[in-house]
């Protein structure tokens, strides 16, 4: 009897085993995961580690812009659980090491652009509040808490300090290298060792953060150990990222997720740039209560028009504003408040069938001011929704259901 319970049981927890796991394939199992580190207000002081703050800004508008959804690493603990559903377009972002612009810059762009994000810290160089030198390049422990208790941050773990600076860090001798074994160490030294490290870092994001668990760990250098997945395990730790490029898949297990390194020449826009089907439509608009129609392309229900036909359409108006290619910087450049010169290929048709069409990369400048705006580059001409021009430009754009039109108020 006690054996065929104990086979209904394991019967039971297999099934809901694979449940989970074909849940988080039927989703698509697939995450991108953006690794980024330190961010600066100095467009001199970027390298391979570093990149500007309004960089960062725009990789969040771009995400917000084209309908992502940030998850934490507890989200994707639900995920593969079955707990929860992969939303269509996941996104996962993550900051290694605990630097002070986490908390200048990406905090307060995360708040206002509704982006999640997991930092996880080098423990040891993290700083009470009371010893913080204004010089400080580490997160304050009090900068930790605040950001851990607002929803939008999860703390992982990126060791205690097992960088090896007294190695040279990575590319240390004798293979010495974030969290890998030393030569000829044994598997009990080995747990001794780095399990020292790991359980001092837990401890210290729990004991200053609040956080019951911490779910995630980043390897130092990317450099893996198949013991250190163990530890990991063993402690509670159930998802951990590497450092090569590519797509994460949770079907496959929430350990060893690569990532993607985020830089100046490799921004989000490029990386995750939008191909879609675009189909030549009318969007039938009322500009101060004087119809009017504009040549646009659907895309994913929502008609975006060309800019200049808009500029064209509100010219002489209180709304009216000019329009510039910057061929240098490839991006469209916008003015308020100023008259616009024709081309004189304005509002024309476009050709019939429908085209496979990709996002613009870089953003739109309005009033000087460069923000990520979703947008189109379609045969030589930009396209946008017309409620994001309104928002740059500084014009009133609302939906009438009954008439079927886009009133604007210029």
């Amino acid at each position: 009897m006690r054996c065929k319970l104990r086979k209904i049981i394991c019967a039971v927890l297999c099934c809901g085993v694979m449940a989970a796991s074909c849940a988080a394939q039927a989703a698509g199992g697939k995450v991108p995961v953006l690794m980024y580190h330190d961010l600066t207000d100095d467009a001199a002081a970027t390298n391979s580690m570093t990149i500007t703050a309004e960089r960062f800004r725009w990789d969040m508008e771009f995400l917000q812009q084209f309908g992502y959804t940030a998850l934490l690493p507890a989200d994707l603990i639900d995920i593969q659980s079955g707990a929860r559903e992969m939303p269509d377009k996941p996104v996962m972002i993550t900051f290694d090491d605990g630097y002070r612009s986490n908390y200048d810059y990406a905090y307060p762009t995360l708040q206002q652009t509704g982006m999640k994000a997991v930092i996880s810290v080098v423990a040891y160089n993290m700083q009470p509040s009371s010893f913080a030198s204004d010089d400080r390049h580490s997160l304050t422990w009090d900068e930790i808490y605040e950001m851990a208790n607002s929803g939008i941050i999860e703390i992982g773990s990126h060791t205690y300090n097992l960088h090896n600076p007294q190695y040279g860090g990575n590319g240390a001798p004798d293979g010495v290298n974030g969290v890998m074994r030393l030569r000829g160490e044994t598997q009990s030294a080995y747990n001794a060792r780095v399990g020292a490290d790991l359980t001092n870092a837990l401890t210290m994001i729990r004991q200053y953060t609040g956080q019951q668990t911490v779910n995630y760990f980043s390897y130092p250098f990317g450099a893996y150990d198949a013991w250190m997945e163990q530890l990991l395990n063993q402690n509670g730790v159930r998802v951990s990222t590497l450092t090569n490029g590519a797509v994460a898949d949770i079907s496959n297990g929430l350990h060893r997720l690569p990532r993607y390194r985020i830089m100046m020449d490799n921004p989000v826009s490029s990386l995750l740039r939008q191909s879609e089907r675009a189909a030549p439509a009318l969007a039938r608009v009322s500009v101060n209560g004087a119809e009017a129609s504009l040549p646009a392309y659907n895309i994913n229900g929502n008609n975006y028009v060309r800019v200049r036909d808009v500029a064209k359409l509100l010219a002489g108006t209180t709304s009216e504003f000019s329009v510039n290619w910057n061929s240098e910087a490839g991006r469209v450049e916008l003015i308020s408040f100023s008259a616009y010169t024709p081309r004189g290929n304005e509002l024309a048709p476009l050709p019939a069938g429908s085209k496979q069409v990709q996002s613009v990369t870089e953003p739109t400048v309005a009033d000087y001011q460069a923000s990520m705006v979703a947008a189109f580059n379609i045969d030589g001409s930009t396209f946008y929704k017309l409620r994001s021009l309104g928002d740059l430009c500084g014009f009133r754009v609302d939906w009438d259901p009954s008439s079927q039109t886009v009133q604007v108020t210029a």
